[in-house]
């Protein structure tokens, strides 16, 4: 069942050593184009609109989450219900995806779903971010998330009920994300751990 009780945030600004790797492929002329499968923030709008960028906002960190984990659902129909949501281009190049911890509400087969989904709109240099729950025993923070700068994170509580939390060891995360690899990671506060992934080759 679904964590109701919230962990406290200490600030809504949290340091991550990772972000900094997503973007020192940009140039000045180049558009950078970014999905954050997250709900729409004030920071991560005002921190991408220094800079040449097509930003989009999945929405799907949110109480429907839960269907994307039907087991009634075949594979194909969860890989076409994500494509259906995300409704991206087809000829749209992602340089950067924002998943925050959207894997944390996720099953295997519905992360195995969401990367196959994804996979024709993303190229060879592709980054992307996560963060996931470090200690499966204990209670994550259930927050909305955007970015405030190079190395802040902004955080800020959300208060709708708490999706069901899948936990994945860092073994299994590994394996199931088959089209990516976790390149670095570091620990956050919150029993989070955040993430830098990049394409499998």
């Amino acid at each position: 069942m679904p964590e109701t009780e919230q962990l406290e945030l200490e600030s809504n600004s949290l340091s991550s050593s990772l972000l900094v790797g997503l973007f020192n492929q940009i140039t000045d002329d180049k558009t950078l184009v970014v999905l954050d499968m997250g709900m729409a923030s004030s920071a991560s709008v005002s921190f991408f609109g220094q800079t040449k960028c097509k930003l989009q906002f999945a929405g799907m960190i949110d109480s429907e989450v839960e269907k994307y984990n039907d087991q009634e659902l075949s594979h194909d129909e969860r890989v076409g219900l994500f494509k259906n949501d995300l409704n991206l281009q087809a000829d749209s190049k992602i340089d950067i995806v924002l998943f925050w911890d959207l894997f944390c509400y996720l099953s295997a087969p519905a992360i195995t779903a969401v990367l196959e989904a994804l996979i024709p709109n993303l190229h060879n240099r592709t980054k992307a971010h996560s963060i996931g729950q470090l200690n499966a025993r204990q209670k994550m923070q259930y927050s909305e998330y955007g970015i405030q700068s190079i190395n802040q994170l902004w955080q800020q509580p959300s208060y709708s009920v708490q999706p069901n939390v899948y936990p994945h060891s860092r073994h299994d995360f590994s394996r199931i994300l088959n089209y990516l690899m976790i390149d670095r990671s570091c620990l956050l506060s919150g029993n989070r751990v955040e993430n830098l992934l990049m394409i499998n080759t």
